[in-house]
């Protein structure tokens, strides 16, 4: 493994890259991962830093050590919601939604007004000092975080919402219930790093790759009302889109109509 300036220490690199390889399907479950000798050649490390990502990997339940067999790759790695994706669609947002919501379980972590980060203030078209509804939850999935959700609402789209109706309910369903009409979502999608904050609430390490969806809910008269940021644990969600032909075009990518 390449030297680097990098401040995550070379086991969590490691520890990174082999979990990115386990959950998806990289070391059979019937046969031994590589031995540390064959890690530390292969990663051009030393086995103590080996054997110490292998036990970040044991401690998460991901690896098991076989006396006289080697170390194998678990049936939770392998077989278990572990590495079920929930697939999203921008075309069926909504009913991902729902399906999202009766899957998971939802845990309230806060609920106040005050003001949002300035990339969302800048993105709703609003004052950073604005005061806003704010919401963070985190969603379950099989009794594990799945992801962590902070909701920015205005006021008078989010001054009902109790924890009650936050611990049961998509906040779609609740901002509908409370008057607003969803006349368009824009949606975002980048990679991230979990910080100190996500860390904690999705029992991830401190700097694990994460998914980050940002979206914006306009009402009837197109002024976004809602912005939601949510972090997904990035071997736990899939967005896919599919792009189908207009009959009788190709697929151009200089805009120009076929002859």
């Amino acid at each position: 493994m390449t030297r680097t300036n990098s401040p995550t220490p070379l086991y969590h690199r490691v520890y990174a890259v082999m979990r990115e390889r386990i959950v998806n399907g990289y070391y059979p479950d019937d046969v031994p991962v590589p031995s540390e000798a064959e890690l530390s050649d292969s990663f051009g490390v030393s086995r103590i830093t080996i054997r110490k990502a292998m036990e970040m990997l044991s401690a998460e339940g991901l690896i098991t050590r076989m006396r006289g067999r080697g170390t194998f790759v678990t049936d939770r790695a392998q077989k278990s919601a572990l590495n079920r994706a929930v697939v999203s669609n921008i075309n069926g947002l909504f009913s991902y939604l729902n399906t999202v919501g009766q899957s998971t379980r939802l845990k309230v972590v806060s609920l106040d007004r005050g003001e949002a980060p300035p990339r969302i203030c800048a993105q709703m078209g609003i004052a950073p000092t604005t005061e806003l509804v704010r919401s963070v939850r985190v969603r379950d999935l099989d009794k594990r975080p799945y992801s962590l959700s902070m909701a920015y609402l205005l006021p008078d789209v989010g001054a009902g919402l109790t924890r009650e109706d936050l611990a049961t309910t998509n906040m779609i369903d609740l901002v509908q219930r409370e008057g607003a009409v969803v006349e368009q979502v824009e949606q975002v999608l980048t990679a991230t790093l979990a910080d100190e904050y996500a860390a904690e609430l999705l029992h991830v390490p401190i700097g694990a790759p994460l998914m980050r969806v940002n979206r914006f809910f306009f009402n009837d008269r197109m002024v976004p009302f809602y912005a939601a940021e949510i972090l997904y644990c990035a071997d736990r969600y899939e967005y896919r889109v599919s792009l189908k032909r207009e009959q009788g075009k190709d697929f151009l990518l200089d805009g120009s109509q076929p002859s």
